[in-house]
């Protein structure tokens, strides 16, 4: 066939479709691990305002790490073609632009791990208060020497 001068008809697709919603998007939500409820861990009664602040502690952190390596995760089309700019432009905003971008989901997750640390101090303050109206209701009942 090397006689053979015709060309392939071009093929078109919205790759930004691909992005939206197809495997890329579900392998991206899922890479995001979902928040435990303050219900769903037990913890030592006189440990829980520690594991409140290890929680608020890797909070910090990962909202550190999201906003130092954001800017790095965006990318320039390394030409000016259609391809490249489509292709860059639906890289962006699954990463960093979309509404279930994978920053939007790090940010969820970070608030998530605030209110979780939160929960756990609420916890902390009732069980503290249920502990002393225990002890109040109960009194003095130790035994005196007569």
């Amino acid at each position: 066939m090397a006689g053979n001068t015709e060309q392939a008809e071009p093929t078109s697709f919205d790759l930004g479709s691909v992005f939206r919603g197809g495997a890329g998007v579900s392998a991206l939500a899922s890479s995001v691990p979902a928040v435990p409820a303050a219900r769903d861990i037990e913890i030592a009664p006189d440990k829980v305002l520690d594991v409140a602040s290890i929680i608020e502690d890797q909070a910090e952190e990962l909202q550190r790490k999201l906003a130092e390596h954001l800017g790095a995760l965006r990318i320039q089309p390394p030409s000016e073609d259609t391809v490249s700019t489509h292709a860059v432009q639906a890289w962006n905003q699954v990463v960093a632009g979309g509404e279930g971008s994978y920053e939007r989901r790090v940010r969820a997750y970070v608030q998530g791990l605030r209110d979780l640390a939160g929960q756990l101090r609420e916890a902390s303050k009732r069980y503290q208060l249920s502990e002393q109206e225990k002890a109040e209701a109960f009194g003095d009942r130790r035994v005196h020497e007569a």
